[in-house]
């Protein structure tokens, strides 16, 4: 019986070697522009990170993330969650129109 560990290395080589593929599949400027898309929406991503930190820091007056719930006031956490939720909202659909991007200059469009 394998343990958990070894059926996820086993699931992302073979997501790896599809990746791998599909990219062989693609035209040297269709690599370059996905290359180029990925770059992008990874600053834009970085970006959204970013003024969540800065958020969070005014939120919590430098308390660390990991131990603001513990020490916060109800209120303070309660904002706190609703930014930490409006960056995973933010960051989802910054990755979905990537993919979007990508597939289009997949299928040459």
């Amino acid at each position: 019986m394998k343990s958990a560990l070894e059926l996820a290395m086993e699931k992302t080589s073979a997501i790896g070697a599809k990746a791998r593929e599909e990219l062989a599949r693609l035209s040297p400027a269709q690599r370059g522009e996905v290359e180029k898309l990925k770059k992008v929406y990874e600053g834009k991503i970085a970006e959204k990170d970013v003024m969540f930190q800065q958020e969070a820091m005014k939120l919590t007056g430098g308390v660390p993330l990991e131990m603001a719930a513990r020490v916060l006031p109800p209120e303070a956490a309660e904002k706190l969650a609703k930014a930490r939720e409006k960056f995973k909202t933010d960051k989802e659909a910054i990755e979905a129109e990537r993919d979007q991007k990508i597939e289009a200059v997949k299928k040459g469009g």
